[in-house]
């Protein structure tokens, strides 16, 4: 996938980014050193990966996130565990940047980052706000200015929830290259859940078993 020991994942409400995060922080388990994935998300209470953090820790990824009373705060708290690990962590970091709050606190962090990080911003073009490779790139570019940082690749993660088909990637796919061609930026893979990424023949596709599901999909999938 993404050679990198620091790997910042960005993007739009509801363009899947925590889940592309944790997923790609769980690809990197392998290694010789344990992935760390910091939760930058402040926005929503129903799409943190510290809320899974017991799973991701007995699959081999540490979730570094507000402990205690701090951690349903939707307050930017950022703990000292986390900025020593996005500076000094010798093995791979992922951060889940959530939405604007998230891009403003990576903002105030910039120097602490280490040379050669990769920010990658994750498009789900069935999304309000992201609906045009226009709107696309505007977002980008005002995310680049508020976090600090300079995106080096995309990610298509088109999807209609419970509705996905593979149609609905391959055709999301064309939008998020276009997108991407405005920006200058390569389309680095697609994201699906695996079901439907075993079908995704030829494409270079990161498996998804989700992990975050509002309770109201978790109740349309017991009704099934």
């Amino acid at each position: 996938m993404i050679n990198t020991s620091r790997t910042l994942f960005l993007g739009h409400f509801g363009s899947g980014k925590t889940e592309v995060a944790i997923h790609y922080a769980l690809s990197l388990g392998t290694g010789p050193k344990r992935p760390m994935l910091l939760d930058l998300d402040f926005i929503t209470p129903y799409y943190r990966s510290r809320d899974v953090g017991a799973e991701l820790a007995d699959a081999g990824v540490d979730v570094i996130a507000p402990e205690g009373d701090l951690s349903r705060s939707d307050l930017p708290v950022v703990t000292a565990r986390a900025v020593q690990a996005l500076s000094h962590y010798d093995g791979p970091v992922v951060a889940d940047v959530g939405g604007d709050e998230g891009a403003r606190v990576v903002g105030s962090m910039a120097g602490r980052l280490q040379p050669g990080y990769q920010a990658i911003m994750v498009i789900n073009p069935y999304r309000p706000g992201t609906g045009t490779p226009q709107q696309v790139a505007q977002y980008a570019r005002w995310l680049e200015r508020v976090a600090r940082i300079k995106f080096t690749g995309v990610v298509n993660n088109a999807n209609a929830g419970l509705l996905t088909q593979p149609s609905h990637v391959l055709e999301g796919l064309l939008q998020v290259q276009a997108s991407a061609e405005l920006l200058g930026l390569p389309v680095l893979f697609s994201a699906a859940k695996a079901d439907i990424a075993a079908q995704l023949t030829g494409l270079k596709v990161l498996p998804l078993d989700l992990k975050m599901r509002p309770p109201w999909e978790l109740q349309a999938i017991e009704v099934k």
